[in-house]
């Protein structure tokens, strides 16, 4: 089909001009049909890449542009990761309150509520990455926004019968909604950087849809701001707290469910950049060379390590700080810090990353060793080798999420790199499936009776430790940028 312009407003602007790529590459990319009028090109493929021979070099060179409506694409999907987040965890920030207000309710259900998500996650990553990948961006993002406006409204009519065991029912279905609307969430990213953005922006794109993402978390721990602790309230007023929470959840979720219907086109009509021109390998075909590269592998199990065990934590933070004789009240105030805090350094690491080429393997390097020394003063703090001060407290615990957190998109962006042309929602996927299964272990821990919480800094000290490891005998590989830089596709992929 010929390239043309969006009927909306938002392409009809001097930023949707066409740009130039500064050098011809080596090796031309393959336009796909859905890009370029496929009767204009002549090509070869092997591997994914195309050696191009249209006869007008302009032309040839003339198939990059940006639109203003990747904004609204990258703000929309960010809305949903950040709501998507928020319902994940909707109950550890007032696992307190909701213990007193509904009966049944203990540290494991609060906790299974969490593992619904790591649950549904290691179940649905697969065909949920091969539904968009296959059926593109807008209806994997719609199925989301159908799945998070489902369970929210599940929730709310629950009320309508009066009875605890079907509301604790209807939550438990909710979070495997969500959960499974969360794979998508957490996978998309790299995506629809490289659907929408140019090569300049993609890792920043990457890491304003995780920050938002993360950011739910700081919405979460706003809650108790709306529910009343069981020390200033009793069990039917804290109950009313939370139905008029579930009510207006209910409501936002159904809000951003439109949103998308009305409005949310799976690519724009020129590609952005030469890379994302590029024909992805088929599905099976991507998982299978992912699968042997020596590099993606290592990069993974890194990337679920070392985040997977901080991800889930922040679900049951509040219990980790209750030994320490910090309580829900306080603790809320903690966690919005750290989701603050974690999701501007993981907007500044992404940004570095896109103005300072070269120097992933090096950047994740330094931030894990400086967050391996955080997580290790945190430790000393809760072992009783030093007073637990709260400013130590607060000073760790932000320093040391946030920390975790920005290496995310370095992490999406390398894996992605190394396993180019695999499509990225495949990429994305694999890297958040081992994330999710490291934090379905680890919250499955919590349901060994008399555990206990001093553990956690123990694992979170190993897997830190082992992921730098991993870091440091990988091999850095730019396949993707390689194209766009004009050097042609070069890749140190060698099958295992």
């Amino acid at each position: 089909m010929e390239a043309t312009d969006e009927s909306s407003p938002l392409l009809d602007t001097k930023e949707g001009s066409p740009q130039r790529s500064p050098e011809i590459p080596a090796v031309l990319p393959a336009i796909p049909p859905s890009y370029q009028n496929q009767n204009n090109i002549d090509e070869d493929v092997v591997d994914g890449i195309g050696s191009s021979h249209k006869n007008d070099e302009d032309s040839r060179l003339n198939v990059i542009k940006v639109y203003p409506s990747r904004f609204w694409i990258l703000g929309m999907f960010s809305f949903i990761a950040m709501f998507q987040c928020l319902q994940w965890n909707t109950w550890g920030p007032i696992s307190e309150s909701v213990g007193v207000a509904f009966s049944g309710w203990h540290s494991s259900t609060v906790a299974m509520m969490a593992n619904w998500g790591t649950i549904t996650f290691v179940l649905f990553i697969t065909p949920m990455c091969w539904l968009m990948n296959e059926k593109g961006l807008r209806s994997g993002v719609f199925a989301c926004a159908i799945m998070i406006a489902a369970g929210t409204v599940l929730r709310v009519l629950a009320f309508i019968t009066n009875s605890n065991e079907v509301f604790t029912i209807s939550c438990h279905l909710c979070a495997i909604l969500v959960g499974t609307a969360g794979t998508l969430v957490m996978a998309a990213p790299p995506m629809i950087a490289a659907q929408w953005f140019p090569p300049k922006e993609r890792t920043t794109a990457t890491a304003i849809a995780q920050a938002f993402n993360q950011l739910g978390n700081a919405g979460s721990y706003l809650e108790p701001v709306f529910v009343r602790s069981p020390v200033v309230a009793t069990a039917d007023e804290i109950k009313g707290d939370i139905k008029i929470l579930m009510y207006a959840y209910a409501g936002i979720a159904v809000a951003a469910l439109l949103g998308v219907y009305f409005y949310y086109p799976s690519k724009p009509p020129t590609p952005p950049s030469l890379s994302s021109s590029v024909e992805r390998l088929q599905f099976w075909d991507s998982i299978k060379k992912m699968l042997r590269n020596r590099d993606v592998i290592m990069v993974t199990l890194a990337y679920g390590i070392s985040v997977g065990v901080p991800s889930a934590w922040i679900a049951v933070f509040n219990y980790s700080l209750q030994a320490i004789n910090i309580h829900q009240d306080e603790a809320k105030w903690i966690g919005v810090a750290v989701v603050l805090v974690s999701s501007i350094f993981a907007l500044v690491s992404g940004r570095m990353t896109d103005l300072v080429y070269g120097y992933l393997r090096v950047s994740l390097i330094i931030i894990m060793v400086a967050n391996l020394g955080c997580f290790y003063w945190f430790y000393l703090i809760t072992y009783g080798s030093i007073t637990v001060v709260k400013w130590q407290v607060y000073l760790t615990s932000i320093a040391a999420f946030s920390l975790n957190f920005s290496t995310c998109p370095l992490f999406f962006e390398l894996a992605v790199e190394s396993a180019y042309p695999c499509p990225e929602i495949l990429v994305g996927g694999l890297l958040t499936g081992m994330n999710n299964f490291v934090g379905l272990t680890f919250l499955f821990l919590f349901f060994i009776p008399n555990i206990g919480y001093s553990w956690v800094t123990y694992l979170l000290l190993s897997t830190c430790s082992l992921s730098v490891i991993l870091i440091l005998i990988i091999r850095e590989d730019y396949s993707r940028s390689n194209i766009d830089r004009g050097t042609g596709f070069q890749s140190s992929y060698q099958p295992i």
